[in-house]
């Protein structure tokens, strides 16, 4: 029986299955008849919560040089301490005369269904992280903790509807062969560890926790997203062979140089990260990077006790800046609004919220907020070398009004003697074949553009890449969104400003060559897809690559450009290109 899924962390795995059973974020609700037994219920959940800082703390250090899960843990904890929850839980206790277990999960419930509802999958996905919070405050408070993954005699597959992040943190990978869950993407927290923790992950199966009985024998294989039940010996062997294989070229992997992305040719090419958490900075300078490439900052209105306070955005960009310099960190301003922390932004429900009210078009509409994170940006910039960037530019009188608005804060900081670098680059992000056409108007008012190529590639097809009829439509090497980006970097160029890529196309190893054969000029990924990019560009030479790029301007289909490059890597390092999945399904 074969079941496929989202290859989360990759390499192949052989093992009986273990089923762990986890209980959903619910709890009945139990009446209290008294003010004193309010009050004692708000004790149990204080120390409930103490209780849990305790075990994740605890996690943490248990984790040794394993940044990542460090760092996951932290945000955990900073999810734990969340003021506005632990109050909202607090008042439910009193004002609905309910017990703790009842009140933490109607709150988180409802922290769960805004992150649902969101359209981007990384903020999506933190929905794990909630959950597992919650979870663990629950257990706590009736006594259910679940001690199954401590008491396992063999090494085994682990098969659950859905891990926790802390979960996962505590596995052991010479017990735990690998895991397969029903729910999950690429970039949850849980399947970061994964990836951290060298554990083999196969998730989004839907339905496999249904399927499969204790001690099956699985195949998990992680490069491909497969997992097959109970196989045949034919189908034991052939994988023996594939895990052979995959562990070869993570050795070389391992054995990788230190130091800069450079080409088979010797050209030098700028390899940065895309972070969302002032923690992640440590992850970014253990790999190497040269520099931060897009930090998202819409994060801060979650993990701030107040969006607007200019004090903690200059604290939390000033700390970024100092130990990434000399090298570069790009901060982008708020991209929310749409699909994303709608919350305090007082607006109607919109029906296409990718084409609604957004990003600096929020900016521009709320000046005296909009700068507070410009004045913080600014101030942080003379302790790093840091830049700026507006997200969902589109029309010239918006980038005329932001500019305008960046003098002022400007001139405001001189007259009050805050000093503030005023060489700061400042650029835009091109999302929408709007911005690509009319560049040329746009240029002269920036320093430098960085593509996004996930909205790029939205609006330019016209498909929602989270509705489930359409997103097969939905891809990033189709000619109409190459094309664009050759103009861009064409035009850029032309005018001696520099372009960057900090969409996902940027981490994809078949887009890497044709990138770099455009001429772009940064790369910007998620942290943990540093080394493979470092990789795929230590095999590419800029004359293949120029000449694959120009060849696939002239190709009908995103499929067609996929093989182009396919059959050049494929000679060149066919140990990363082990997934397929990219190039023959167009995914």
């Amino acid at each position: 029986m074969l079941f496929k899924g989202v290859p989360a962390s990759h390499g192949i795995a052989i093992g009986p299955a273990f089923l762990l059973k986890v209980e959903e974020l619910n709890h009945a609700k139990k009446k209290l008849t008294s003010q004193e037994e309010a009050t004692a219920e708000i004790k149990r959940f204080q120390n409930a919560i103490s209780s849990v800082r305790h075990d994740l703390e605890n996690i943490a250090d248990s984790m040794g040089d394993v940044v990542e899960g460090k760092q996951i843990l932290e945000f955990l904890l900073l999810l734990l301490q969340d003021p506005t929850i632990k109050k909202e839980v607090e008042n439910t206790i009193l004002c609905g005369m309910v017990n703790a277990e009842y009140s933490v999960s109607t709150t988180l419930r409802e922290v769960v269904k805004k992150f649902e509802v969101m359209d981007d999958p990384y903020l999506r996905e933190r929905v794990a992280d909630v959950k597992d919070v919650g979870r663990r405050v629950i257990e706590k408070l009736t006594g259910t903790e679940n001690e199954a993954l401590n008491n396992l005699t063999q090494p085994v597959v682990l098969v659950a509807k859905d891990l926790d992040p802390s979960e996962t943190a505590g596995l052991k990978p010479g017990q735990v062969l690998a895991f397969v869950t029903d729910m999950g993407g690429r970039t949850s927290h849980t399947t970061i560890l994964a990836r951290a923790l060298s554990i083999p992950a196969v998730v989004g199966l839907q339905r496999i926790t249904s399927e499969i009985n204790p001690q099956d024998i699985l195949i998990v294989d992680g490069i491909h997203g497969r997992v097959i039940v109970n196989p045949t010996e034919e189908e034991l062997n052939y994988y023996r062979e594939v895990r052979k294989r995959f562990d070869e070229a993570e050795s070389l992997l391992q054995q990788m140089n230190p130091g800069p992305a450079v080409t088979e040719d010797g050209v030098r090419i700028e390899l940065a990260a895309n972070i969302e958490l002032p923690h992640e900075v440590t992850l970014v300078k253990k790999l190497e990077a040269d520099g931060i490439g897009l930090f998202r900052t819409e994060f801060l209105r979650l993990v701030q006790k107040s969006g607007e306070n200019e004090e903690d955005h200059f604290e939390i960009y000033k700390t970024i800046v100092e130990q990434m310099k000399p090298k570069p960190v790009i901060i982008r301003t708020y991209d929310m609004g749409g699909d994303k922390f709608r919350a305090g932004l007082d607006t109607v429900r919109e029906a296409n919220p990718f084409l609604g009210y957004r990003a600096v078009r929020i900016g521009l509409d709320r000046p005296a907020e909009f700068s507070v994170q410009l004045r913080a940006i600014l101030r942080a910039s003379v302790h790093g070398n840091t830049r700026i960037m507006f997200p969902m530019v589109t029309h010239i009188e918006q980038l005329k009004r932001i500019r305008d608005l960046l003098v002022l804060v400007q001139n405001d900081l001189t007259v009050r003697g805050i000093p503030f670098d005023k060489n700061m680059q400042v650029g835009i992000m091109v999302e929408t074949p709007a911005t690509v056409i009319a560049l040329d108007l746009m240029l002269p008012y920036v320093d430098f553009v960085s593509i996004g190529t996930n909205d790029l590639t939205q609006y330019t097809l016209a498909v929602d890449r989270g509705n489930p009829k359409v997103a097969h439509l939905y891809d990033s090497f189709h000619p109409a969104v190459l094309r664009q980006i050759d103009t861009v970097v064409r035009l850029c160029h032309s005018k001696g400003k520099w372009v960057g890529v900090c969409g996902s196309m940027a981490g994809n190893p078949l887009a890497v060559p044709l990138l770099i054969g455009f001429g772009v000029d940064e790369l910007s990924v998620a942290p943990p897809l540093i080394p493979d990019v470092k990789k795929m560009i230590a095999v590419v030479t800029t004359h293949a690559a120029r000449q694959m790029a120009e060849e696939s301007l002239s190709m009908e289909t995103g499929l067609r450009i996929r093989a182009l490059v396919h059959s050049y890597v494929i000679g060149k390092y066919p140990e990363i290109l082990l997934d397929e999945n990219d190039w023959e399904t167009g995914g």
